[in-house]
């Protein structure tokens, strides 16, 4: 009878380095490729993944409205993430610094953007273009 002992043993580490594997690539796996994540949307025009990767979700039409126009007229030029400061376990602040241009002007900026925790995945407090 031959056993089938090793081979389940075999299967069940190669499943569990599969699963860190693929948690590790997730977007929202560390502040830094949360923010990445963020910018790379940003770059996209893409403000339903923006939203997604940020903990404010509960925007009104409105606010969305006015949140796609201004996501259409800046040109996210270039970022880099350039530190990530870990305050706790559960909240970090992400130096970035960006190139953005706007009707014909352009601009670097350098910021640093608060992430959070939340259940095991990190997310844009707000969100980078948060407004008054």
């Amino acid at each position: 009878m031959k056993s089938y002992f090793p081979a389940a043993v075999l299967a069940g580490l190669l499943l569990l380095l599969a699963g860190c594997s693929a948690l590790e690539r997730s977007p929202q796996s560390s502040p830094g490729k949360l923010v990445e994540a963020y910018l790379e949307a940003f770059q996209q025009n893409d403000l339903p993944l923006m939203l997604q990767l940020s903990d404010s979700l509960d925007t009104g039409a409105a606010e969305r409205a006015f949140l796609e126009k201004i996501v259409e007229l800046i040109e996210l030029k270039s970022f880099s993430v350039d530190e990530v400061e870990l305050i706790s376990e559960e909240e970090a602040l992400v130096t970035i610094t960006v190139e953005l241009s706007l009707m014909g002007q352009e601009k670097s900026h350098t910021e640093q953007v608060r992430v959070i925790l939340k259940e095991g995945q990190w997310f844009l407090q707000g969100g980078l273009l948060d407004f008054p």
